[in-house]
């Protein structure tokens, strides 16, 4: 029985730091965070989702990285303009964020 419980008690904690090391993009002057193929996430700089909401920021009601989280993303596999990887991660099919979808 205390196998049992301390196997739920590690589960829920990583479920928790899960949520919690979430990666999402938002301004130093703005009052939302983004997801990373957000078309309003601008100038944003990546966070993580504690450090966000410690931050007093909100979630952006256009892409609603809250219900994105439930979707399994993967890092963009597209190409910036000085060659390196995308940074940004995404839940398109293809595998690319809203700047590299095109390419």
């Amino acid at each position: 029985m205390k196998r049992i419980l301390l196997i739920a008690v590690v589960l829920l904690g990583m479920t928790t730091l899960r949520v919690s090391a979430q990666t999402v993009y938002a301004s130093d002057k703005g009052e939302k965070y983004h997801t990373a193929d957000c078309n309003l996430s601008g100038d944003a700089k990546d966070m993580t989702l504690a450090s966000a909401k410690k931050a007093g920021k909100g979630p952006c009601s256009i892409c609603k990285p809250n219900d994105h989280f439930k979707d399994q993303t993967v890092r963009c596999s597209g190409k910036t303009a000085d060659g390196t990887r995308c940074k940004r991660m995404t839940a398109n099919k293809a595998g690319k964020c809203y700047q590299h979808k095109g390419s």
